[in-house]
């Protein structure tokens, strides 16, 4: 990939923005800032940017390892937006829509239709399945019934439903558990990683509410699946730190803030932890809600009624285990679900990124991995391993060349009851202070376009604040 030519220097009457936190949404907010010409400093605690979106090396592996696979939909306008500000779009493989349930050895459901057909008629003919799906036919009534008013709720979610979790909700419409079993709790599972017993039925509604706004806006592809053809620190990370050497931003790595320094109540920069204060007209708190917590609990936020909801946002989990296979799993998608075992979803990342020179790689997921968090890795391969073996007989006979277990007990937040009151605004009450994060108000789930949508917000956000006269710069 060429990398952008290195950009004039902004002079130093060009206002300075310092963003904490090198994750997508902190990289994405420098990005857009840096473009529009503004100074950036970024400030990442640790020793490398990236957050929960980085890949590592294994050993014998000659690839980037991502933590875990990752997955977005054709309708993730800001992510897509990103991709193409720091020119990767190209590096990425769109597919037909990620429904694919596995429910046996050669029984794959997928909602797709014959290539000769228009992709508009994919849609509809994906959208007929869903209505009349292959459960019992004393079941077909209510499971038509149960689309209706959940296509009802994606027009317009109600507030109220932030009361009560999706499995109540489900239950209170007659959803058999026949369509339960086969497609809506793994699909609630999936989109929001908890569990439906858990999980808000509002963030649900406000879920679907966004996949078929897109959708019904013109956007053909809304639902179709875009994977990765490289890592993601390929695809998100180092070309956002190329983007941005090039544009003079100074990257801090390995450093945190211990503060935000206020002045009359306004933000006016950043204490770091090693002491150091750095001066800003303005800060973009791009941080998980636990670690700005921290900030609240120790420094001059603690003083302000309105970060106190950050508190009470808890974490879910995603476990997920690599394995190399000497030969294939034969898989009909790239990403396929399983049923009634421990593996909810298995990523054929080889064939994504079009690489079996170490072998066939696959990523087997298990989304709000509460069950399995804690097991230990040999038990937790040992399982994954008899999942393939439970639905890809062929797999009874191929080596294992390795593994490699992940678990993240803090990859996305527990959008449980009353959650959606403790999402915080981009911009807060004290000027020159703005947040960023999948956490905080987008109406979307923790997903990376959430990041990626946030960051969006906070940019302009900041640019309004600052003004949005062109930034000085100088020649090199």
């Amino acid at each position: 990939m060429a990398y952008h030519r290195r950009s004039a220097r902004p002079t130093n009457e060009a206002s300075h923005v310092v963003v904490v936190g090198g994750g997508l949404a902190g990289l994405a907010t420098s990005v857009w800032l840096a473009e529009r010409g503004y100074r950036i400093t970024l400030v990442e605690k640790r020793g490398r940017l990236g957050g929960r979106t980085i890949s590592f090396e294994v050993a014998g592996v000659r690839r980037l390892v991502d933590n875990g696979p990752h997955l977005f939909a054709g309708c993730y306008d800001a992510l897509l937006r990103y991709t193409g500000t720091i020119g990767t779009r190209d590096r990425l493989l769109w597919d037909a829509p990620p429904f694919a349930v596995r429910t046996g050895p050669d029984r794959l459901l997928t909602m797709r239709s014959p290539k000769w057909l228009p992709r508009r008629t994919h849609r509809v003919l994906g959208l007929a399945w869903l209505a009349w799906p292959p459960i019992p036919l004393r079941d077909r009534p209510a499971a038509l019934r149960t689309w209706l008013a959940l296509a009802a709720a994606a027009r317009k979610p109600r507030p109220e439903l932030d009361s009560v979790t999706v499995d109540r909700w489900l239950h209170s419409i007659g959803a058999p558990r026949s369509l339960r079993a086969l497609v809506l709790d793994q699909f609630v599972i999936g989109l929001l990683n908890e569990k439906p017993e858990r999980v808000s039925a509002y963030t649900f509604a406000q879920a679907l509410h966004f996949l078929t706004g897109r959708a019904l806006a013109g956007n053909l592809r809304a639902g179709d699946a875009v994977w990765p053809r490289v890592s993601l620190h390929e695809l998100f990370v180092a070309p956002a730190e190329q983007f941005l050497r090039d544009r003079y931003a100074e990257i801090l790595t390995g450093t945190g803030i211990s503060d935000v320094v206020l002045e009359s109540d306004c933000a006016t920069g950043v204490q770091l932890s090693d002491g150091r204060t750095i001066a800003a007209d303005a800060v973009v708190l791009a941080v998980p809600p636990w670690s700005l917590t921290t900030l609240i609990d120790h420094g001059n936020l603690g003083r302000f009624d309105e970060f106190a909801p950050a508190r009470k946002i808890e974490a879910a989990p995603i476990s997920s285990v690599y394995v190399w296979l000497d030969r294939p799993l034969r898989m009909r998608r790239l990403a396929e679900n399983l049923r009634d075992t421990t593996i909810e979803w298995v990523f054929d990342t080889g064939g994504m990124h079009g690489d079996t020179a170490d072998g066939h790689c696959y990523a087997l997921a298990v989304s709000a991995s509460y069950d399995v968090l804690h097991l230990k890795n040999a038990e937790f391969i040992s399982r994954a391993v008899q999942s393939l073996h439970q639905h890809y007989p062929d797999s009874i006979d191929a080596q294992v060349l390795r593994t490699h277990v992940i678990h993240q007990p803090r990859a996305t937040f527990s959008a449980q009851p009353g959650f959606e009151d403790l999402r915080l605004p981009q911009r807060t009450s004290i000027p020159g202070l703005f947040l960023a994060g999948d956490w905080t108000r987008t109406e979307l789930p923790s997903t990376m376009e959430a990041a990626a949508e946030s960051a969006s917000r906070a940019v302009e956000a900041v640019v309004q604040c600052l003004g949005i006269r062109p930034p000085s710069f100088r020649s090199m």
